[in-house]
C-alpha cells in the first residue's frame, strides 16, 4: 500500500479566496524549499478539495519534514485500503492490517465521502462498514462517543483510503504572508520569542549580533529566513517591505534599521515585540522541545490556565 499524507490547514481555510489562495502559494513554496534543503523528496497531489503529499523517503523522515511547515494544523497518514468500496472488502482489509484484531475493544467509524454521491453517503457507508468488521470480529462493540479506536475512511467512487493516527502539526501562516519583523537571537528566550512571531506568518530578518546556531534552528521551518518581503506600491512597481516590528531590540534600535523612503507618505512605527509575555515555565520548556522535534513535542500551552 502507498503510503501518502492528507494536510489540514485549519485557519487558512477562514481567509477569502484570495488570500487564502496567496497564503497557500506561499506554504507551497516553503514546503517545497524545505524538502529540498533536507533532500527529500515530496509529490504534490489532490484528492478533490485535500491536499495530498506522497514521497519517496521514509514516513519518519516525511513526516519529521512536514511538522516544519507553518500553515499546516493537522497531518492524516493515509493508505489506500481497498480498490473496491464493497464494505465487506474494505472491513477484511482493516482487520488483516490491525494488530489488535480478536482483541475486545470498542470502535466507531467516520467516512468522509469525496466525489460524486453514488450507492452510499458518508453517514450510510459508516453504518454498513462498522456492521461488515462487527460480523467478521465479533470482539469488536460499537461505541461511538469515547471509542478504543477509530475508523476513519476517506470514500472515493471506486477506493477507500484508511487514515492512520493523526499528527499535530504547529499551525500558524506561512512565513512571509505576514510582513518582516527585525529579530536579534542570541539566546533561548530571543529565540522562542522569534519562532512565536514567525508563527504568525511574519518573515524574520536577524541583524548583526545574532547567534548563527540558533539562526540554523529558525532555518529549518523557514528555508527564506532574513530575505525581505517584497510588495508593489500604487503603480504596481515592486519594492522592499518596511519590518513593522522587533524582537530582541528595542524600538529605537530597530528605527535607525530602517531606511524609509522619501516617497512614503504614511509611516508605522516600529512595535516591541513580546509574545512570551505571560507563559508559564512548563509551556517555555515544551515550545523549545517543539521547535526542535516537531514530531516529537506538539505545541500546546496550558488551555485550562490561559482560559481561566
Amino acid at each position: 500500500m502507498e503510503q501518502a499524507w492528507i494536510l489540514r490547514y485549519g485557519e487558512l481555510g477562514l481567509k477569502s479566496k484570495v488570500v487564502r489562495r496567496q497564503f497557500q502559494r506561499a506554504l507551497k513554496v516553503n514546503m517545497e524549499r524545505l524538502a529540498f534543503n533536507s533532500g527529500i523528496s515530496i509529490f504534490k497531489d489532490r484528492l478533490k478539495t485535500m491536499d495530498v503529499m506522497r514521497s519517496d523517503s521514509s514516513a519518519e523522515e516525511t513526516e519529521n519534514l512536514l511538522c516544519h511547515v507553518l500553515g499546516v494544523v493537522a497531518i492524516d497518514p493515509a493508505k489506500v485500503i481497498s480498490d473496491t468500496i464493497d464494505p465487506e472488502t474494505v472491513a477484511k482489509a482493516i482487520l488483516a492490517n490491525d494488530p489488535k484484531a480478536g482483541i475486545p475493544r470498542t470502535f466507531g467509524v467516520r467516512t468522509r465521502r469525496v466525489g460524486p454521491r453514488g450507492k452510499y453517503s458518508s453517514q450510510q457507508y459508516s453504518g454498513e462498514l462498522g456492521s461488515a468488521l462487527g460480523k467478521i470480529d465479533e470482539s469488536l462493540s460499537v461505541n461511538l462517543t469515547n471509542p478504543d479506536m477509530w475508523v476513519r475512511v476517506v470514500m472515493e467512487p471506486e477506493k477507500v483510503w484508511l487514515l492512520g493516527d493523526r499528527i499535530t502539526a504547529p499551525g500558524g501562516l506561512p512565513p512571509g504572508v505576514q510582513g518582516d519583523v527585525l529579530c536579534k537571537i542570541d539566546d533561548e528566550h530571543s529565540l522562542l520569542s522569534a519562532f512565536l512571531i514567525m508563527r504568525r506568518g511574519s518573515r524574520l530578518i536577524p541583524v548583526e549580533g545574532s547567534d548563527e546556531k540558533l539562526l540554523s534552528i529558525l532555518r529549518d521551518w523557514d528555508p527564506r529566513l532574513g530575505r525581505h518581503s517584497i510588495v508593489h506600491d500604487s503603480n504596481g512597481e515592486k519594492r522592499w517591505r518596511h519590518p513593522w516590528g522587533v524582537v530582541g531590540l528595542s524600538a529605537d534600535e530597530g528605527e535607525s534599521m530602517v531606511k524609509r523612503r522619501e516617497s512614503d507618505v504614511k509611516t508605522v512605527p516600529i512595535s516591541t515585540l513580546e509574545p512570551l509575555c505571560g507563559w508559564t515555565d512548563g509551556e517555555i520548556e515544551d515550545l523549545s522541545k517543539h521547535i526542535r522535534m516537531p514530531n516529537e513535542h506538539p505545541c500546546m500551552p496550558n488551555l485550562e490556565a490561559w482560559v481561566s
